[in-house]
């Protein structure tokens, strides 16, 4: 659990024991950061799980929450154990219920990690709104995915619905760096996804491609993309409102690229039951 005075010893160390005159004895005990920032470690699942070519997936904190509830779709209806969490300052810490089962007495904090053994597959879901600077957390998840050699990534988002001004592309986009999914001619036309191609006007680079309302996805697709690991943006159009059809739009897309489980078997969170918060009262 997270609390003011977490953050504030955590402000406390960055200011004193990683800037201040005394640093050269402090800093080896903090990593450095691919980046050469001093980071402090905030990772935290067992040492003893191997994640060798598992796929990693996580959303990005978009319009509509998209990839955020098509993660908890995964991991209500793969039934995926929870193994470990992340802190790190670019999100707001929350704590909270299981939002999986109504009976347990664990914890749910702001990003969880979720393991498949079956599919290998890890799943990071995250539940609060980001505010801080996302190079720290970049670098620190890059990290984990090279130490940990996981094989690929799959970032899900969402973008708005006005930015897209052809109906017909009311499909799932994507942005790949994957070169197993890129060359697979067959398995795309199959998939019928639709390649993102609006370019960056901001950087008018060929490299970069903006997901308007995407949140740091385009922002950890390139980062990754830098260090040769392999990743692939998923996102639909959508606005605010009840997200829960583009989640599925995009959890069924997910499903047949990778075949996870068979799609009347989906199984919806217990959570989902007070989206619009508790029934009116009958007094």
């Amino acid at each position: 659990m997270f609390n003011v005075f977490s953050i504030n010893c955590m402000s406390w160390l960055r200011a004193h024991c990683l800037a201040g005159p005394c640093h050269s004895r402090w800093r080896r005990y903090f990593p450095k950061g691919i980046a050469g920032r001093y980071i402090v470690k905030m990772i935290k699942i067992p040492e003893e799980i191997n994640l060798e070519n598992y796929t990693l997936m996580l959303p990005s904190v978009a319009v509509g929450n998209v990839g955020q509830l098509c993660i908890d779709l995964l991991i209500s209806s793969l039934n995926l154990r929870k193994i470990g969490s992340l802190w790190n300052s670019m999100f707001l810490p929350i704590c909270g219920l299981n939002p999986y089962d109504k009976k347990s007495n664990s914890l749910c904090t702001t990003a969880d990690f979720y393991l498949g053994t079956s599919h290998n597959i890890i799943l990071l879901q995250l539940r609060s709104p980001y505010v801080g600077n996302s190079n720290e957390f970049f670098d620190e998840l890059t990290q984990f995915i090279q130490r940990k050699r996981i094989n690929k990534v799959i970032i899900l988002t969402s973008s708005y619905d006005y930015e897209c001004a052809n109906r017909s592309e009311f499909k799932i986009k994507y942005l790949t760096s994957d070169e197993s999914l890129s060359n697979d001619e067959k398995l795309l036309e199959k998939l019928c996804w639709m390649p993102h191609t609006i370019k960056n006007v901001r950087t008018n680079s060929a490299e970069q491609y903006h997901i308007p309302g995407g949140g740091f996805a385009n922002g950890l697709y390139g980062y990754l993309k830098t260090f040769g690991i392999p990743c692939t943006v998923l996102f639909c159009y959508c606005s605010e409102g009840d997200n829960v059809s583009d989640a599925l739009i995009l959890f069924k897309g997910l499903n047949e690229w990778l075949n996870l489980i068979n799609i009347n078997s989906i199984k919806y969170p217990s959570s989902w039951e007070y989206f619009f918060g508790n029934p009116p009262s009958l007094d």
